[in-house]
């Protein structure tokens, strides 16, 4: 039997991709089903797709210009059909701190969204 997801997926807007992309890693190691898309536009296709039988929890995507590429999100969002709510959080890994044990603050911060925005358990079997 196929699971199904009890949350609206997270888009995640990521900033330029780097050659150890922290987040990148980070997600694949996480508890979290996720889903890279190349663009704003492959995002939407990704958590509005009904063909497929499980939504990532978080489609995230590498890109150049943050706010530019937000706002234009956000109003495709607005416009489209349907009833899905999607949560975006843009994070720029620029200004994070590095901790000790080699996370940052900013990844802490990103994960404890995450864990808010997708309990535990938000799966049905």
């Amino acid at each position: 039997m196929t699971s199904t997801t009890l949350h609206q997926p997270v888009i995640l807007l990521l900033g330029k991709r780097t050659s150890q992309d922290e987040v990148d890693m980070w997600l694949a190691k996480s508890r979290f089903s996720t889903c890279e898309a190349s663009d704003v536009f492959q995002v939407l296709e990704q958590i509005s797709d009904f063909t497929v039988g499980e939504t990532p929890d978080v489609v995230y995507v590498h890109v150049d210009r943050m706010e530019a590429e937000l706002e234009m999100l956000e109003k495709m969002l607005v416009a489209a059909d349907g009833d899905f709510h999607a949560s975006v959080i843009a994070y720029s890994g620029n200004e994070t701190q590095k901790l000790t044990n080699h996370d940052t603050l900013g990844l802490v911060a990103l994960a404890t969204q995450l864990e808010r925005l997708i309990p535990a358990g938000s799966h049905n079997n």
